[in-house]
């Protein structure tokens, strides 16, 4: 089926691509294919996930498409839970937290801390640029109003969103993620999920998941991301940078940590059964190609 699409999709456009030098593709999807994994697309040879820059758009008319000049990104909010009343814990995100926010100029607010009115208040203060959440969400039938992103003190609904655009007041977060699952995709009524309305909300670019994904993968996944983004590359190649790490092997298990690319330990203190879903490798599409950026890809 990926090299199906592939050969729908892109086949067609790849002569031009290749002749413009195009790296990043800005993927503009009507409804039902908005839930493709386009990194997974494949044409025989590497994903296409591998070869480009992706990020997927509700309207390429509401895209800012100037891009803007480096810079460094000075304030930044992580927030996560990972304990709940009738959900699965999440064990990995109290480090995912510590990594991501590690060396850098920002806040962290875990479990307890970690209530609807600090991701509103916090996100909403013009001098926070990025923002990420870690934890679980979920979509139920209804729309909008009954999806739900778990805190540690209770579900924030995803019309809550919109409060995020009053506060920023002209000052949009440059990016807003989502490492929970199916934070991409919603239902008909509520189209792109949470990382949609973040959009919405007034962020620059978000960042959620097609599906149900693995922890270790994810967590792992995020602390090498940000590692690329610290190194100046633009999200949606950073984006890039991490798939290609894990679908060619070199973001990988040795012993009890993952360990990236450059040998810099991502995780660490993995219990046996964390080591034993990610003993055969993380190169397959499921580990990445679900983590989907939206908005401007720089």
């Amino acid at each position: 089926p990926a090299r199906q699409l592939h050969r729908l999709l892109l086949a067609p456009l790849e002569e031009s691509l290749q002749r413009n030098r195009i790296t990043t593709l800005l993927i503009s999807a009507d409804p039902g294919l908005q839930a493709v994994p386009f990194a997974a697309l494949h044409d025989g040879n590497s994903f296409l996930g591998e070869r480009y820059g992706l990020s997927l758009t509700p309207s390429i008319g509401l895209m800012p498409l100037r891009v803007p000049a480096p810079r460094t990104v000075s304030r930044q909010l992580a927030v996560g839970a990972s304990r709940f009343e009738n959900l699965s814990p999440l064990p990995l995100v109290p480090q995912e937290l510590e990594r991501v926010e590690r060396g850098r100029a920002g806040q962290t607010f875990l479990d307890e801390t970690f209530t609807p009115r600090v991701l509103l208040e916090k996100a909403g203060d013009a001098s926070v640029e990025r923002v990420h959440v870690a934890t679980h969400a979920e979509f139920l039938p209804g729309g909008p109003a009954q999806a739900r992103l778990y805190t540690g003190t209770g579900p924030i609904g995803l019309t809550d969103f919109a409060e995020l655009r009053q506060r920023r007041k002209g000052a949009p977060l440059d990016l807003f993620t989502l490492s929970a699952c199916r934070t991409a995709l919603g239902d008909n009524d509520s189209e792109l999920g949470f990382a949609g309305l973040a959009l919405q909300a007034g962020a620059r670019s978000a960042i959620g998941t097609l599906w149900y994904v693995d922890d270790v993968a994810t967590s792992a996944f995020f602390v090498q991301f940000y590692r690329y983004l610290d190194q100046g590359m633009p999200k949606a190649e950073a984006l890039q940078a991490t798939r290609t790490a894990m679908a060619n092997g070199t973001i990988r298990l040795e012993g009890d940590k993952v360990i990236g690319p450059d040998g810099a330990t991502l995780l660490d203190r993995l219990t046996t059964a964390q080591q034993r879903r990610i003993a055969a490798g993380m190169e397959h599409p499921y580990f990445w190609s679900g983590i989907t950026l939206l908005g401007t890809p720089w």
